[in-house]
């Protein structure tokens, strides 16, 4: 691989309309593990930026997502968006001063059901979050290091966009030249879970037909249906046999009660001499 394909990867958290927390891909992903938190952004759902940058720190894809943080400024367990599967299928962004990037956001997900977590940037010019963040990954304060070549994969695939809207935004110029990027290799990242089972069910692309989602809603309800109608009728049996058997330990114990009832009926007139021994 060149250097011209040297990928590097970043989350970004917004405060308004500014860049206000910025971490390594690697981070985030001990954030999502549980491992660290962000008391910066407890008992909110922070709209976050998932964010691939290549040579000379420009962005390649951005992918606007949002995340739950509870009061200790743990993330949501159950966050389960793509964000790699996202960037690679992202259709066509705006021009942030080097090219058109891909952006995935609520209006514009390859992955239709996964739009409800994701934000739509708003604003143009200076006072677009797009250009906020390509600002940010200029100033690269945080020292985000691309994956070098030497055979190496980089982390995710962006490939060209053939074509970008026609008004592209103007983002002012960088405050500083940009950093060198590292040559340091790093070894290619698998797909997280979500990715898999997408592929397994829907194919690569991770799309799947509304009959065929449909279809299998409904095989699965069968299934479930299925499942708990048999085991209502064991149920149902073992309480009817439950039933049966009280009943007849009823009857056990009236049968018992009038022979003691007859027993103790003799015996009384036997001590008051009615009856000859």
């Amino acid at each position: 691989m060149s250097q011209q394909d040297a990928i590097g990867e970043a989350v970004f958290f917004f405060d308004g309309d500014d860049v206000a927390t910025e971490l390594h891909y690697s981070e985030f992903e001990a954030l999502l593990a549980g491992s660290t938190t962000l008391q910066a952004l407890a008992a909110s759902v922070a709209r976050g930026a998932y964010v691939v940058v290549g040579t000379g720190m420009a962005v390649r894809a951005i992918v606007c997502f949002q995340l739950r943080f509870d009061e200790e400024g743990r993330a949501d367990p159950k966050f389960s968006i793509p964000l790699r599967h996202l960037a690679t299928q992202a259709g066509a962004g705006p021009d942030l001063g080097c090219g058109a990037i891909r952006l995935a956001s609520r209006r514009q997900c390859s992955v239709s059901w996964h739009a409800m977590n994701l934000w739509e940037p708003q604003g143009s010019g200076e006072a677009s979050p797009l250009n906020a963040i390509q600002r940010a990954a200029w100033r690269n304060r945080i020292g985000i290091k691309l994956a070098a070549s030497d055979g190496e994969d980089p982390p995710v695939q962006i490939g060209p966009i053939e074509s970008a809207p026609t008004e592209p935004s103007t983002p002012s110029p960088p405050p500083a030249p940009p950093r060198a990027a590292a040559a340091r290799p790093r070894p290619p990242a698998a797909d997280g879970p979500a990715d898999r089972k997408i592929d397994q069910a829907f194919g690569n692309e991770g799309r799947v037909s509304l009959p065929q989602l449909i279809q299998q809603h409904n095989q699965n309800l069968e299934g479930l249906t299925r499942k708990y109608r048999a085991d209502l009728e064991q149920q149902q049996q073992i309480y009817l046999d439950q039933i049966r058997n009280c009943r007849d330990e009823i009857q056990r114990l009236k049968s018992l009660l009038r022979h003691e009832q007859n027993r103790n009926r003799r015996l009384q007139q036997l001590l008051r001499g009615d009856v000859g021994p």
